[in-house]
């Protein structure tokens, strides 16, 4: 027994079950193509190969390429054989190679190729010039990117990404080569001159250029290299010579001429947005070129060329390229982006439990896209059950399943973006006891489970498969089960549900394997079991009694059962039988004499020795008197009846004694026979054989007397009438014989009976009866009646059979008539179906046959008694056929229809009409239901086509109709309507009070146009930013288009000028220069402030000194170079300034004599720092003598300008002796700078008294 508890997590279950049908993505699947080069003309080939190609079902996608530049060969070269049998020209589409992109689209069974596999191989031809070079990869830009897989989980799925490694084709040249292209210079525009863009390709980089005659930027140059581009702008009109060398010394040259009667290229354009952000109904349509000189090629950024427009784009930003004949090129790029449809989605609460749909979700922040207005923005579905459901952001979702939930939001263009949401729940139903018992023995079904719910109680239950149990306590219980893997399933009265699983197990059957020594005249014996199978320990039960032990030794004779039982007490036992030790068994074999009289009676000995081979033996045979008679062998044959014996005595000494047998001799016998006749004719009769004494062991051989085939081997037989020899053997061989006669009645006969045919056929009515009856027979029918005559029965084949007594008559056979089944010809049927859904034309033409042929009537239960029932629609229809006997026969026939053949418009390929867009809408029809088959589309009278689509339509209401191969139609009508035309009003801004300030550019109302998501951008700004309508935005003042745009992007333009005041014009003049410690001349300035100046002030104001009233005119004196800025302010608050800048010149005005006579004479007397402008103080002044000693020091002072507080040449009073002194000193200026100066000075002459 196994027990087994556990709880199960209900939440984590369904989590795991729902993300197991969630497909699981495999690793994207990646193309790699390869790269290669040649020279223009030449044939290059890539291969496309893959990795992560698993379980592809389908691929669509597209394969771009410049086609200025190469192109491609078609068909394609090699396609693996993975792919062969469902690619051809339809999927790998060429039709588009000039525009420079080849569809590629593959489908069929889930299909896996080893990484690195060549998927298909491609040739191109070089058309372009040398020195370029085009991508090829796959991308989406123009087909869906759709590659469709099955995961591991076997679940199908669609993605769209992919990994796509570019490769290049490079178009070489074998020799230095120069491109040029030129534009003129503008005629309107000559001083900008013209453009030249230049390449060289085929030499050895770097490669060195001159232009000449120069003049002008860009004449000379290198690039380094092969092909790269160099444009060169600003070219005066003229002829020019291009040179280029490359780094071997090789040149090529080109002449170039810059005419001055250029119009530079500009288009006019028709550009259409996506109307949703995943949706490819946008468009670029290129309407004018003008300028540049005709033909023009195009070059767009999706890798199209040679077209003015392309359409069916995705959101994007697109750039076109036009080059003119001259290699002039123009560029515009184009923003396809909108608004992209987008929301939040959050948990409000929680669901109550697996089973019950009442999780909360929220929608938050729903915005984007183009909204319904009204009384609702979007509409929402959850898990894509119903109709979508329109709402308002924020917005709850009150039926929330537990588990994965999918939200999708769709706006009033039918764009949808989802998002996913899991929903926990706030009870789990989990199984707090579980108890699984598996089966005890093998081959029975007595397996029981016991389960539990919890939270609470009143849980229903259910076991699949469905075998019924019982709740008893809360506790579900389930008994004899087989075994298996079962679920349990718990519900209670909420319809809150919990799930199990378990495995009922059944143990192996019980097996005994023994190993056996049996015993010897020397050796015990002995017995080991070794068990497998069943469960658990092994218990042993020993007769007799050994104890619970597999083994058993030092056995003796005997017979020795065992009963082994398992942990579950599954039992098996089994019996082992042993000799006596030191005894040798005799087998003793005799046959008796055969017949009385005769010597063959035989005897034969064999010994029985388990323990091993038979040691060498001696074997002595003894008549009834005990003498040894003189045969050694174990077979003693001619033996006459009597009583003998037999030993055998081995070398070892192992005697088995002597062992008596009789030989018997034959006896005469008898046979005794009983018969019993046969009782009734052609039954058998029996004779019964005895034999006189009885004797065993006899057989019987049983023989007709006519001849000589034995037919019975038995005592009795059972035989029929005759006469029979019965011999009786005796089991040596004697025979006697005797011969018996079985008697039996007369055969009981009577005459066929007449009979008449059954009416209709599958009736039971015919009839039979017999006509004379002689010996009084009774009879029984093949219908079990017991009577002369019978009128019940059914066609075919029957019997009657006659008795008297216990004896029956031989079966006398016949056959009742009966005509043909009344059925419907189905060769002769026909059967038109309603041609369309809802048709009447119907019609079912039926024949009979069979029956009695004659007088066919046919009743249909709508009444019509014609075999023709027209003009009727889908259904099933009865009717009873019956002919001259009233046969009745009741079929059905059921007529089919179409299923109804409906038109829509197909919104992804339609185009509205807008206000970009006002004659060229398109419309495009799907179609479902209807016969098998093509559809056909044809729009009324006077409408272009283009394949199914209508095109170039103004507004207006245009009708379809749709017909399948049977002529059944549709007829849809859709009106176009072109958007009120755009109106609006610009506010007319505030004009600035100061001139350099801002004002803010508003609209005051949008009406008309598509949609209600108006925007508007002021297109000579340079973000070129769309602003929502109810936002200012600041600018300054001057010229502007404003631009309305609605929610197609159409727009109208209004343009605006903005005024502001004359500025407040200040001069200060020109900047000046100073001597550090100096004052400037007087700063003087020029102010004209028309509205009047209130207020002067100048910043920094330090160092300056007003020399006039309003101090206008100022003395500045800084310390260092400073820029001064006087800021005027008017009355109305304006403000205008200049500054002007003062350089101070670091002239450092610090001077020391060399020699000094300090004999008071009034010249020369004192030896001090002389400074001059510019210096604040001396910090320090020290004068040593030439043994270091400081004779004089002075610290933080102004020097005395009459320099009397110098050094006077002497040392604490004492004159000093002329010499040579060396002095330091530290001076500060105003401007901080600290300065250290060191020197000598020279005394001359001593003081006098």
């Amino acid at each position: 027994m196994i027990l087994r508890k556990s709880t199960i997590f209900s939440f984590l279950i369904l989590l795991v079950s729902q993300l197991t049908l969630i497909a699981q993505p495999l690793p994207p699947l990646e193309f790699n193509v390869t790269s290669g080069m040649g020279v223009q003309g030449s044939t290059v080939c890539l291969t496309v190969t893959v990795n992560n190609f698993t379980n592809v079902e389908s691929i669509q996608l597209n394969l771009s390429y410049n086609a200025a530049l190469v192109v491609p060969e078609c068909p394609k070269t090699f396609t693996n054989s993975a792919l062969s049998p469902n690619i051809d020209s339809t999927r790998f589409n060429c039709n588009n190679t000039a525009n420079g992109y080849i569809n590629f689209l593959w489908f069929g069974a889930a299909t896996s190729i080893p990484d690195g596999s060549i998927l298909f191989e491609i040739c191109f031809t070089l058309i372009g010039d040398p020195g370029n070079i085009s991508p090829v990869y796959f991308n989406g830009q123009l087909l869906d990117i759709e590659i469709g897989q099955v995961d591991n989980n076997g679940n199908s799925y669609n993605t769209d990404e992919i990994i796509s490694n570019t490769g290049t084709i490079k178009i070489i040249s074998p020799n230095l080569a120069t491109f040029v292209q030129s534009c003129d210079a503008d005629r309107n525009n000559l001083p900008a001159g013209g453009k030249l863009t230049f390449y060289a390709t085929g030499g050895t980089p770097p490669y060195n250029y001159v232009i000449s005659p120069g003049g002008f930027t860009g004449d000379t140059g290198t690039t380094t290299i092969d092909g790269e581009r160099r444009k060169i702008t600003g070219i005066p009109d003229g002829p020019y010579i291009l040179t280029v060398t490359d780094a071997t010394g090789n040149t090529s040259t080109k002449q170039i001429i810059i005419s001055n009667d250029g119009t530079p290229i500009a288009i006019d354009t028709v550009v259409k947005r996506p109307t949703c952000f995943n949706r490819r109904n946008g468009y670029i349509n290129i309407t004018n070129v003008t300028g540049g000189l005709s033909p023009y090629t195009y070059q767009w950024s999706n890798l199209l060329t040679g077209l003015d427009s392309i359409g069916s784009l995705p959101i994007n930003t697109y750039t076109v390229t036009i080059t003119d004949f001259n290699g002039c090129d123009f560029t515009e790029t184009f923003d396809l982006n909108i608004d992209t449809l987008k929301f939040d989605l959050v948990l409000k609460d929680s669901a109550s439990c697996i089973g019950v749909n009442d999780g909360e979700i929220t929608i938050l922040n729903a915005r984007g896209g183009t909204q319904f207005g009204g009384a609702y923005d979007y509409k929402y579905s959850l898990n894509t059950f119903g109709n979508p459901k329109p709402f308002t952001s924020p917005f709850d979702i009150t039926n929330g399943i537990p588990g994965l939930n999918k939200v999708e939001v769709i706006d009033s263009l039918g764009c949808v973006v989802e998002q996913s949401i899991i929903v926990p729940f706030k009870k789990t139903v989990s199984f707090d006891t579980m108890v699984v018992r598996d089966i005890s023995c093998f081959g029975k079904n007595d397996g029981n489970v016991r389960f539990k719910a919890s939270p609470g109680t009143g849980y229903g239950y259910l076991l699949s498969p469905n075998i019924p149990g019982s709740v008893f306590g809360g506790v579900f219980l389930v008994d004899d089960l087989p075994k298996g893997n079962y679920t349990v399933t718990a519900r209670d009265n909420a319809g809150c549900t919990g799930r199990a699983t378990f495995t009922i197990n059944e143990p192996e059957k019980l097996i005994i394997n023994e190993t056996l020594v049996y015993p010897d005249c020397a050796n015990l014996g002995s017995i080991t079991i070794n068990p497998t199978g069943g469960t658990g320990a092994y218990t042993y039960n020993w007769t007799p009694t050994a104890g619970n032990v597999n083994s058993l030794s030092n056995l003796g004779g005997g017979t020795y059962n065992v009963v082994v039982s398992d942990a579950n007490n599954c039992q098996e036992s089994k019996s082992f039988v042993f000799n006596n030790v030191g005894t040798l068994t005799l087998l003793i074999t005799t046959k008796d004499v055969s017949c009385a009289g005769k010597n063959d009676g035989s005897a034969k000995v064999a010994a029985n020795f388990p323990g091993g081979n038979l040691p060498m033996f001696e074997i002595f045979w003894r008549d009834s008197n005990g003498n040894i008679l003189p045969i050694k062998n174990n077979t003693l044959s001619n033996l006459a009846p009597g009583n003998y014996t037999v030993q055998i005595i081995t070398t070892d000494g192992c005697n088995s004694g002597e062992k008596p047998f009789e030989i018997k001799d034959g006896n005469a016998t008898t046979i005794v026979t009983t018969v019993t006749n046969a009782p009734c004719f052609g039954e058998d009769g029996k004779v019964e054989v005895s034999l006189s004494g009885n004797p065993p062991g006899y057989k019987f051989e049983w023989r007709q007397k006519v001849n000589s085939n034995i037919i019975d081997t038995d005592n009795v037989l059972n035989a029929k009438a005759g006469v029979y020899v019965v011999k009786a053997i005796s089991p040596s061989g004697c025979e006697t014989e005797s011969e018996v006669t079985i008697t039996q009645p007369n055969e009981i006969t009577f005459a066929a009976p007449g009979t008449r045919n059954v009416t209709c056929y599958g009736l039971s009515n015919g009839q039979a009866n017999i006509l004379s009856n002689p010996l009084n027979l009774s009879y029984i029918w093949s219908n079990g009646s017991k009577t002369l005559f019978v009128n019940d029965l059914p066609a075919g084949d029957a019997w009657v059979v006659g008795f008297l007594g216990g004896c029956y008559s031989d079966t006398v056979r016949f056959n009742i008539g009966t005509y043909p089944k009344l059925e419907i010809d189905q060769t002769k049927t026909l059967v038109q179906n309603p041609t369309c859904f809802g048709d009447t034309n119907g019609s079912v033409t039926i024949e009979a046959q069979g029956g009695t042929g004659i007088s066919y009537t046919y009743s249909w239960e709508n009444g019509s008694n014609s075999p023709t029932l027209s003009n009727i629609p889908a259904g099933t229809y009865f009717v009873t056929i019956s002919d001259s006997n009233n046969c009745t026969q009741r079929d059905s026939f059921t007529l089919t229809q179409p299923s109804k053949l409906e038109a829509s418009i197909d919104l992804a390929a339609s185009v509205v009409l807008d206000c970009n867009n006002q004659d060229n809408g398109k419309l495009a029809i799907k179609t479902t239901g209807g016969n098998p088959g093509i559809k056909t589309i044809s729009w009324q009278s006077g409408v272009n086509t283009n394949g199914n689509v209508a095109i170039n339509l103004i507004p207006g209401t245009y009708c379809a109709t749709v017909s399948d191969n049977f002529g059944c139609k549709d007829t849809i009508c859709q009106t176009l309507t072109a958007p009120e035309p755009l109106k609006g009003k610009i506010n007319t801004p505030v004009e600035p009070v100061c001139y350099g300030e801002k004002t803010c550019i508003s609209v005051d109302y949008v009406t008309g146009g598509t949609g209600n998501n108006y925007t508007f951008q002021i297109r000579n700004l340079n973000n070129a930013i769309r602003f929502p309508l109810d936002t200012c935005i600041n600018v300054f003042a001057g010229q502007y288009i404003v631009s309305l745009i609605d929610s197609a992007g159409c727009s109208i333009d209004t343009t605006i000028f903005i005024d502001q005041p004359e500025p407040i014009e200040v001069d200060l003049g020109a900047d000046l220069e100073v001597q550090l410690g100096l004052s400037s001349q007087v700063i003087n300035s020029f102010i004209d402030a028309p509205a009047g100046v209130d207020t002067l002030i100048w910043s920094p104001f330090d160092d300056l000194e007003c020399v006039s009233s309003d101090c206008s005119s100022v003395v500045a004196q800084p310390k260092e170079t400073q820029t001064y800025i006087l800021t005027v302010t008017d009355v109305n608050g304006c403000t205008g300034s200049d500054d002007v800048v003062i350089k101070v010149k670091n002239v450092r005005n610090v001077y020391f004599a060399n020699v000094f006579t300090p004999n008071k004479d009034g010249e020369n007397d004192f030896f001090q720092a002389v400074i001059g402008p510019g210096v604040e103080k001396i910090l320090a002044f020290n004068i040593y003598d030439r043994w270091g000693n400081m004779v004089f020091d002075k610290t933080n002072y102004v020097p005395d300008p009459a320099g009397t507080d110098g050094w006077d040449g002497t040392f604490r009073n004492q004159k000093l002796d002329p010499g040579v002194f060396v002095y330091t000193a530290k001076a500060i200026f105003i401007d901080g700078k600290v300065i250290d100066y060191t020197g000598s000075i020279t005394l001359l002459d001593k003081l006098r008294n």
